[in-house]
């Protein structure tokens, strides 16, 4: 063989090999490519067809409209503003990244230029995570929504989706805010009302699913299911926005005229049980309501902790008329007299005799006036003077067992079940420890502490023939239409007393208010009962020197309509209630009654007072408010503003209307919306 052909020989051996070994590794890649292949369609088929899917997929949240909140009357308390979200998918975002290096950080400096409240570092750390979709921001207005949509339809960002949205708005600002309440971020009730009934409020959220490219194009033969949201249903409170804001302007000329820590007052009608208005001043912004309406206040939150400003907040939206306990002090002892009048151990012009002070088990126990002893009195007239041994010897005559009793039928060891949240429980002592001076000191109303709303839903059924009833804030709940879906009725818990028992009851309730310690709430033309009140503020488990001072009225007599009870907390002086809390009551009544259309019936004497003091409403619509509460003052009466905390607006309406006749000193509601 020749050494070309032997050389020949081994190049075809050598690319034999080569192509062999070629060969080969195109056979290994093709079974690996193989093996994966089939990692991916078999073995892995359903999670990359469900992350195709997700890319592909939208699905939009639809905001479910919370239920709006009206009045009685149907005036919103409570009501949904239009605004927008913005949502982000970052996986897009991080796409447009890998073609466009330093295009995430870019994004982020655009959209913290357009959005209020977020940094680009907050916006780059979300629009970077692993979430397939995510909420970049909440609520925000149509004109930044707009210059949102311009970058997107511009290219500049991506990834974005806008979704309406809504936000809770309150018309009145710090109108009935202890008793609404307010929401969170999420729209979700955070207090009150708002909370209350949330799950009726809230509504069902509805989505929009459907397949698109990743221009946010629908894919042809993709999918798309739309499912609607279902609104939350309205609520219509008992609240009657007109008394509401009779009671909210006498509580803050109470509180200033008092500089008393608070002030607060419950109006109930007492053969329903419903709240007609419940107020307590300071209140606070439900649009704001993490900002005290005080300068001083708003400075003292921003030297706090966040634990301190937690505590802070909570207790500045704490309602007390329902979450706190107070000693009643003398409205109570309409408690112990009806007692002893229904067992028959005691009567009208039943005789009694105060010296000052009794000896109960070794215990002095005083009456407020032991300087000058009341002396030789009958049970009507114990009453007017609020003589305290006239209602520790009903006590004894009763008996700590029969007296018990009576304080369950009157509900007082539960709650009364009125529709708001974290009521709280009355504080008593036990039968065992009571004792007889226990007894002798509740009799008068000390050494039991309750809630407001139990005191005037107590002392409200003697106005009511001696049935307790339910106390309610919400009468009923409707759909979109109006149409009603629930209705609360009035709710007779029991009978209590009976009618006889009752009526003297508020014969000498007006005994009080005629000739007794509770004038301050006299009115000319109106038959009023009433009872007043001053107890030590218990802080601690000790008593301090501060008080709650009240009054609890009622009017007119012959058929109660209204009760009133005003309590002030701490004032400062003066202590008594018929002086602190007497003239706010007198206030809220006056007005009330007029807004009742309660026709007074004067005596001769009263008629010729009354009629030198009436003058006529003039019609103020149109009017700016200054100059309306000025032609307002000239005449005597006084000008509220509604909602409060704004004085420069024009007229919309008003209450009373002009040409109604007023007793001067009376107030007219001014309506900027």
């Amino acid at each position: 063989m020749s050494r070309r052909t032997k050389k020949t020989n081994v190049s075809v051996m050598t690319s034999r090999k080569r192509l062999v070994f070629f060969f080969a590794i195109v056979i290994v890649l093709f079974i690996v490519l193989a093996i994966r292949l089939g990692q991916i369609q078999i073995i892995n088929a359903d999670e990359y067809s469900s992350r195709a899917l997700e890319q592909q997929t939208r699905d939009v949240p639809i905001t479910a409209k919370r239920g709006n909140i009206y009045d009685t009357n149907g005036k919103p308390l409570a009501i949904n503003q239009s605004m927008n979200t913005i949502w982000v998918r970052p996986a897009e975002v991080a796409e447009r990244e890998k073609k466009e290096e330093g295009y995430t950080q870019q994004m982020a400096s655009v959209l913290a230029g357009i959005l209020d409240n977020l940094t680009e570092e907050e916006i780059y750390e979300t629009i970077t995570s692993d979430t397939s979709l995510l909420r970049l921001q909440k609520y925000v207005d149509d004109e930044k929504t707009e210059l949102v949509r311009e970058a997107v339809s511009d290219g500049t960002v991506t990834g974005l989706q806008i979704s309406e949205t809504v936000k809770r708005y309150y018309p009145m600002g710090a109108f009935a805010s202890h008793v609404i309440g307010s929401t969170n971020d999420d729209n979700n009730g955070m207090s009150g009302i708002e909370l209350y009934y949330d799950k009726y409020l809230t509504g069902t959220q509805g989505r929009w699913i459907k397949n698109t490219d990743a221009s946010g194009r629908n894919l042809t033969n993709g999918i798309e299911k739309y499912y609607a949201a279902e609104n939350g249903l309205n609520l219509v409170m008992t609240i009657d926005e007109v008394i509401q804001h009779y009671v909210e302007s006498a509580l803050e000329q109470v509180q200033l005229d008092t500089n008393a820590e608070r002030a607060m007052a419950i109006v109930m009608e007492p053969s329903t049980g419903y709240v007609l208005a419940m107020a307590c001043y300071p209140d606070f912004d439900l649009n704001d309501p993490r900002t005290p309406l005080s300068e001083s206040e708003q400075e003292a939150l921003e030297g706090m902790s966040d634990e301190e400003k937690v505590e802070y907040w909570n207790e500045m939206w704490r309602n007390p008329l329902v979450n706190d306990t107070y000693e009643p002090g003398s409205p109570f002892k309409l408690v112990t007299t009806s007692i002893a009048l229904e067992e028959g151990l005691t009567s009208v012009n039943d005789s009694f005799y105060c010296a000052g002070s009794l000896n109960i088990a070794g215990t002095k126990l005083s009456c407020w006036r032991s300087y000058n002893p009341h002396g030789a009195e009958t049970l009507a007239q114990g009453v007017a003077n609020s003589c305290n041994p006239v209602f520790v010897t009903l006590s004894q005559r009763i008996g700590i067992d029969k007296y018990y009793e009576y304080l369950e039928q009157y509900g007082l060891m539960d709650n009364t079940g009125i529709d708001y949240p974290g009521e709280a429980s009355a504080i008593l002592q036990s039968k065992s420890s009571a004792g007889p001076v226990g007894l002798a000191t509740i009799s008068y109303g000390q050494g039991i502490a309750l809630t407001p709303i139990q005191v005037i839903t107590v002392l409200s059924s003697l106005g009511n023939g001696g049935k307790l009833m339910q106390p309610h804030l919400v009468r009923e709940l409707t759909d979109d239409e109006g149409n009603t879906v629930e209705e609360f009725e009035p709710t007779v818990v029991r009978q209590v007393v009976s009618q006889q028992t009752a009526d003297d009851i508020c014969m000498m309730m007006e005994g009080v208010v005629s000739h007794g310690t509770g004038s301050a709430a006299y009115l000319p033309g109106y038959r009023v009962g009433g009872k007043t009140g001053t107890a030590q503020k218990v802080v601690d488990g000790k008593y301090t020197e501060n008080t709650y001072s009240s009054f609890f009225a009622m009017a007119p007599m012959d058929d109660p309509q209204v009760a009133v009870l005003v309590i002030v907390d701490s004032p400062q002086g003066v202590h008594y209630g018929s002086q602190t809390a007497g003239p706010g009551a007198k206030s809220i009544l006056s007005n009330v009654l007029k807004y009742l259309k309660v026709e007074p019936v004067y005596t001769d004497e009263e008629k010729a007072e009354a009629e030198t003091d009436v003058v006529t409403v003039p019609d103020l619509i149109g009017k700016s408010y200054a100059s309306a509460a000025e032609t307002l003052r000239k005449l005597g009466l006084t000008a509220i503003a509604c909602p409060s905390g704004n004085e420069d607006f024009e007229v919309i309406d008003q209450y009373p209307k002009g040409g109604t006749e007023l007793a001067a000193g009376n107030s007219v509601c001014l309506y900027s919306q």
